[in-house]
């Protein structure tokens, strides 16, 4: 069952070949297929590419979990330019990453990406925040998909009971932001979403690891604040924003979409009110139009451009 007005429900990855991602995707993450088929015209126009243009899309999903899934689209013809090409990872613009939580062996999840052609910027990471020690690694393949897996290391991670396998569902997406505070308006005053977590510090401590890639001689004198927001706040289906002060790259205004992670998918019970929250907050609307997203059946859907490029589409129940 869809989990309505409650943070985002799947990742969309625009992909080179469809089939081919699933399968190397599952492969790492022990998710299952639950749908694959001919896009249609009408979820094709709604993405902007065009409703003459075909292609084809699978969805996965961890098999103990119906949200948190991921769903790859691949287009007929050349394949489209990378959406953030040639970023860093502190270049601000469109989506960075998704989030999955390794249960028990990050080292081992770490190698089964790097088997399927996935590529680091930096080594498995240890953060020890002094109540809360994480290893943490950021992903990356040739589409643009970029997946920071994490591990917790004390205290005792909760509320995955009943999730097995060796990673968890996608529950958090990050996206580097010019303007924190600009972000932050958007998910709590204009949302109404709440704060799961805010921080602001460097982007190492003294002794400079990061699994970001930022030289380590460097990190520990850049600037950083993060942001972390969901409805209710909690982290299933949240949204991580964070700006780094060091002067990086703009891909707000690039062509979109492109390969990579073109939008995030959110279940909600109300298209009009999300359209009359974020209308005026510097975001690009399109009208609501009627289309199936499938296998949820027939929807009203509603797509959001916020002021840092990132794509949010909203689906209510016709």
């Amino acid at each position: 069952m869809i989990s309505c007005d409650n943070g985002f429900q799947e990742a969309l990855g625009l992909v080179s070949d469809a089939s081919v991602s699933a399968t190397r995707f599952c492969a790492v993450t022990g998710y299952i297929e639950v749908f694959q088929g001919t896009a249609s015209p009408q979820v094709l126009q709604f993405l902007g590419v065009g409703s003459a243009i075909s292609g084809r899309e699978v969805l996965v999903r961890h098999p103990d979990s119906e949200r948190g899934a991921v769903r790859f689209l691949s287009l007929d013809g050349p394949p489209l330019p990378l959406d953030r090409e040639g970023a860093q990872a502190w270049d601000h613009g469109g989506i960075f990453d998704v989030n999955i939580r390794a249960f028990d062996d990050l080292d081992a999840v770490h190698a089964a990406f790097g088997a399927q052609g996935f590529q680091c910027p930096a080594p498995v990471t240890d953060w020890d925040f002094g109540a809360l020690a994480v290893r943490e690694v950021v992903e990356r393949d040739a589409d643009g998909i970029c997946v920071a897996a994490m591990q917790r290391v004390y205290p005792p991670l909760e509320g995955y009971a009943g999730i097995g396998g060796a990673t968890s569902w996608i529950f958090n997406s990050t996206q580097i932001v010019p303007d924190f505070e600009a972000a932050r308006h958007l998910f709590v005053d204009a949302l109404g979403w709440l704060p799961v977590q805010e921080t602001q510090g460097y982007a190492a401590a003294q002794d400079g690891a990061n699994c970001m890639g930022f030289p380590p001689g460097l990190a520990p004198k850049i600037p950083m604040k993060i942001g972390i927001y969901h409805p209710h706040g909690r982290m299933e289906g949240s949204v991580e924003v964070i700006a780094f002060d060091c002067g990086g790259r703009d891909f707000r205004g690039v062509p979109r979409p492109g390969r990579g992670w073109a939008g995030l998918r959110f279940a909600v019970t109300d298209i009009d009110a999300i359209a009359a929250r974020m209308a005026g907050e510097g975001c690009t609307l399109s009208q609501p139009v009627s289309l199936e997203w499938r296998p949820h059946g027939l929807m009203r859907a509603l797509a959001c451009m916020t002021p840092w490029g990132a794509r949010f589409e909203f689906f209510q129940a016709a």
